[in-house]
């Protein structure tokens, strides 16, 4: 099961206020909005829901709008063809909410091969970070890296950490944690990690100037990778990347698409139906 479709994911969408119907095995989350009705999400789904079942859900809650974003598994031919049928009943949305493309990394090689699957500027940049006396520990207190965060995206760093604290709630204490680096007794980068079946997210990620400077955020990806190993995990999904399928999409992540890129992995295309 994706983690957008798992119970703990439910709690978390139900924090924020939303509703969420099971429609033949498949979570929809559902927004009411004055004057302009329901806006739906269906995310990460792995099954076609009957498309009469999902009208009852439209007309309940006024549904006008819809996002439609599959698993995986799911073909994009069909995916296509679903929502063909759907757009005779509601509008879709045509923009991503999540991303069409992550890297992910196969925990099943050993910590050697996983170092050695880094590129040479991320191997040093590790060695870097322990030269520099760069600790990583884990943490429970989910408001220092919110902090962290919030501070390194700049001055509205604060819309990036939008609901963290739920999801934090929400998946703790045993699937979710926080990792910190710090340096000179300063905290200086931070990550979120969600872990959900056999997979590790990189859920949130962020790191100061002065944490760059020592290579706080590679030292720290490499933990994560590492921790989430000893836990169990057989993949560790860096969550998003810049998808080449939409290249004027989102060209701001070029940056970190290619931070990410340099830990190995293979990439994992989601369908879509623009």
């Amino acid at each position: 099961m994706e983690l957008q479709q798992s119970p703990l994911y439910e709690i978390y969408i139900k924090k924020l206020h939303w509703h969420v119907e099971r429609v033949d095995g498949v979570n929809m989350f559902i927004k009411r909005f004055p004057f302009f009705g329901g806006f739906a999400k269906m995310q990460r789904f792995e099954t076609f829901p009957d498309i009469d079942h999902l009208l009852s859900i439209f007309k309940r809650y006024r549904v006008r709008r819809l996002v439609l974003e599959a698993s995986a598994g799911i073909d994009e031919t069909s995916l296509k063809d679903y929502a063909r049928s759907l757009r005779r009943y509601v509008h879709l949305v045509t923009s991503p909410y999540i991303p069409t493309k992550t890297i992910r990394i196969d925990l099943t090689k050993t910590e050697d091969e996983l170092f050695a699957s880094l590129s040479q500027a991320k191997r040093r940049a590790v060695r870097k970070a322990i030269k520099h006396h760069v600790t990583v520990v884990e943490s429970e207190h989910i408001a220092d890296l919110i902090a962290i965060k919030s501070k390194a995206a700049g001055m509205l760093g604060w819309i990036t950490t939008i609901g963290a604290k739920q999801l934090w709630e929400a998946f703790r204490p045993h699937n979710a944690t926080t990792l910190l680096a710090y340096h000179n007794h300063q905290l200086v980068a931070g990550i979120f990690l969600i872990c959900w079946e056999d997979v590790a997210h990189y859920w949130i990620a962020g790191g100061t100037k002065a944490g760059k400077s020592v290579a706080a955020p590679t030292l720290l990806a490499w933990e994560a990778i590492k921790r989430s190993k000893q836990r169990g995990m057989k993949l560790f999904d860096f969550l998003g990347v810049w998808d080449e399928r939409f290249p004027h999409a989102n060209k701001d992540w070029l940056g970190f698409t290619r931070f990410k890129e340099e830990f190995g992995g293979f990439p994992l295309y989601y369908p879509t139906h623009y």
